[in-house]
């Protein structure tokens, strides 16, 4: 590389004018690394910089070196795009158990019917009383339904149907039992 191309790079890389990057590249024996780190410490060179002012006016000017590892801003991108894919799976959720309801039949009749956010913070207050209502319920002849877009589906629905006739056998199974013998 020829001293003019020398001088321009320097002059282009650390914003001074050609005249001070050849001076600095002069002083330093040719050597460009040599010459920024001058122009640096002579605060020539132009960039980022944060000026500190007290009281009595400015104090100093302190060249702000830009960041060279870029992991940092990899983990913050990772971090700020994971929070937002985060924040919209909760949405998300919210959403379903809002627009989802809990049915309790009792003989094809309606009992009650609540969103599926109200059923999840029963059970994670009180999920053992909860437990035992839901249970209580399937063999007194309720039945349990989600209706809504997301959760009103025939599988779900079909696997609260086959408990409602477990419960329904087993009770038939003890009350049928009316002779109070072993059936063999």
């Amino acid at each position: 590389m020829e001293r003019y191309e020398m001088a321009e790079l320097l002059s282009q890389k650390a914003g001074v004018s050609l005249e001070d990057a050849k001076t600095a590249l002069e002083q330093n024996n040719w050597d460009l690394l040599d010459a920024m780190v001058a122009l640096e410490r002579a605060r020539k060179a132009a960039g980022p910089s944060v000026n500190m002012e007290t009281d009595a006016g400015p104090a100093y000017t302190n060249p702000v070196r830009p960041v060279k590892n870029v992991s940092v801003r990899k983990s913050q991108t990772f971090f700020t795009n994971g929070f937002a894919v985060m924040w919209e799976y909760i949405k998300k959720l919210w959403r379903i158990l809002l627009e989802n309801d809990f049915i309790v039949l009792h003989r094809n009749k309606q009992l009650l019917a609540v969103p599926v956010l109200v059923l999840l913070v029963l059970l994670l207050v009180s999920f053992g009383l909860m437990l035992v209502v839901l249970i209580a319920g399937l063999f007194c002849g309720c039945q349990y339904r989600f209706e809504g877009r997301q959760l009103g589906r025939d599988g779900i629905n079909a696997a609260m149907d086959k408990a409602s006739d477990i419960a329904e056998d087993i009770k038939e199974s003890i009350m049928g039992d009316g002779d109070g013998g072993d059936k063999q």
